[in-house]
């Protein structure tokens, strides 16, 4: 299921975490290729006036050799086919564009503090909306070893039944147990909805996999998601998402709370308007 892997680089210690993440987990998984890139603007990189007048021919050398140096620091793992290129563009748009040849996209954090505009940019944030295949977000402090637990996260559980579907094709990597944590609707009618929800589960006498669905208390979902990350064994969460005004209620700016994320749990972002991840979801036996 995932062959082919893209990682950006913007040569600092947040990228290196995230090459040396998405390597192991290549590794793991049995992917064919890891493609790394780095993508730069030349007015961007020059920095100031004078330096608008090198070639691009120059600057472009320069960050060849950069990228060189970046890799011979950070060498592939054993077994792991690894190819480098550098791009010239605007760098969101040019990684959207990129992901359409792969399987999946690892980024890695730039900043200091734990929220996600901060610590991945607003690179990282653009590109996990657009992109067209997952997105998996890798904080600095991230190490990659076979996930035994994975969080799944979503505003509402009563999200179209392919997107169980979708991280159960994603877990036959890795057979951990799932945890569908819920915040805050107790109300009857969405327990019922749940519960025809999950159905497929519960009624598999032989589940592939250990699950557990969990109600948590919070002000926000931001916050409960927050507070299971760090009192749970989580290596892994999980974010299935439907339409764009998801991503923004949870992400963006303005809102009153902003997700917060644990230090060392990656988070890998999916949507279930792009082409479908798996073999589960192409075509959805329960006819949604």
């Amino acid at each position: 299921m995932i062959q082919r892997v893209l990682v950006p680089v913007d040569f600092s210690k947040g990228a290196a975490a995230a090459l040396q993440y998405a390597e192991a987990m290549a590794t793991a998984v049995g992917a064919r290729e890891v493609r790394v890139i780095h993508v730069f603007t030349p007015q961007a990189a020059s920095g100031d006036m004078a330096a608008l007048a090198t070639p691009v021919g120059e600057l472009m050398d320069a960050r060849e050799t950069a990228l060189e140096d970046f890799l011979e620091r950070h060498p592939a793992p054993a077994g792991i086919r690894r190819r480098s290129e550098l791009l010239l563009g605007f760098p969101a748009d040019k990684i959207v564009e990129e992901s359409a040849a792969v399987d999946l996209v690892v980024l890695g954090a730039t900043g200091t503090t734990d929220v996600l505009e901060d610590v991945f940019g607003s690179i990282a944030s653009s590109v996990a909306q657009r992109c067209k295949c997952p997105v998996l977000l890798v904080p600095r402090g991230a190490t990659f070893s076979d996930y035994r637990h994975i969080v799944y996260a979503s505003s509402s559980l009563s999200l179209s039944r392919r997107a169980v579907l979708k991280l159960m094709d994603f877990n036959d990597l890795f057979r951990a147990r799932i945890h569908f944590v819920h915040v805050n609707e107790d109300d009857s009618e969405h327990r019922r909805e749940r519960e025809k929800l999950f159905a497929p589960l519960f009624n598999n006498p032989d589940p592939e996999f250990a699950f557990e669905i969990v109600e948590v208390t919070a002000d926000t979902v931001q916050e409960g998601l927050v507070g299971y990350l760090k009192e749970n064994p989580v290596g892994l969460a999980v974010m299935v998402t439907q339409q764009r005004g998801f991503w923004e209620r949870l992400f963006h700016r303005s809102a009153t709370k902003q997700m917060v994320l644990h230090p060392e749990v990656p988070v890998l972002v999916f949507h279930l308007d792009k082409t479908p991840w798996g073999r589960r979801c192409a075509v959805d036996p329960f006819g949604e």
